[in-house]
């Protein structure tokens, strides 16, 4: 009997240092794991920094991510000025206009070339209220007439558009442009300044350049 109570001692014993020994071993490759993970971080810190404490280092990376998406946000940035299209597609300056110009044949066109769009700002349209009209089926000759009227075939920043007298339009027509009461261009207003992507500009306008007749 006292032989058997020995023998389940030792076992119990042995069971226990076990135990031990594999929390011990899990602690360890737990401590193992976050180390690495943070000496992975600090791997992106100058030398000269790597004896900060550990509140420094964590301020540190904080800093590098916000650095990090920041570029990121610069670099998305520089892809919406890659054309006029582009940015007219990113942006949310001349909606009307742009959900029109999407759909026309001539959106590659402007995406492609070195153009001027004359973009007329959402109030302008108040006197097409039935535009969206344009984009129904049959009607497609009449968005691209319109869209045309405002495309001037190279690019240029707003001083050079406003030193002409006249421009000639993507339809091959030339329209004057006047300086009575403001810049106007076939007695559009222009507003000012231009937005000067690496493909194309862009000019606002407070009128449209023209509008077809639509059926009401």
């Amino acid at each position: 009997m006292i032989k058997h109570l020995t023998i389940l001692l030792s076992l119990s014993v042995v069971a226990l240092l076990s135990c031990n020994s594999s929390d011990s071993s899990d602690n360890t490759d737990q401590t193992q794991t976050t180390t690495a993970a943070e000496n992975s971080e600090d791997s992106g810190l100058p030398n000269g920094l790597k004896n900060l404490t550990e509140a420094e280092k964590r301020g540190m990376r904080l800093l590098k991510r916000r650095q990090e998406a920041k570029n990121n946000d610069a670099r998305a940035t520089e892809n919406n000025m890659s054309s006029a299209y582009k940015y007219l597609i990113t942006s949310d300056d001349y909606p009307i206009f742009t959900s029109l110009m999407s759909k026309s044949n001539l959106a590659k066109h402007i995406h492609n070339g070195d153009v001027t769009v004359l973009a007329p700002v959402d109030k302008a349209f108040d006197v097409l209220p039935n535009f969206k009209d344009l984009l129904r089926p049959g009607n497609e000759e009449l968005l691209d007439e319109f869209i045309s009227y405002h495309i001037i075939d190279i690019s240029m920043e707003y001083k050079a558009f406003t030193d002409e007298r006249s421009w000639r339009v993507h339809t091959g027509e030339s329209f004057d442009l006047t300086n009575e009461g403001g810049i106007n261009f076939n007695g559009a207003h222009v507003r000012s300044g231009s937005i000067n992507t690496k493909m194309g500009s862009i000019i606002g306008m407070d009128d449209l350049v023209y509008y077809p007749k639509l059926a009401k």
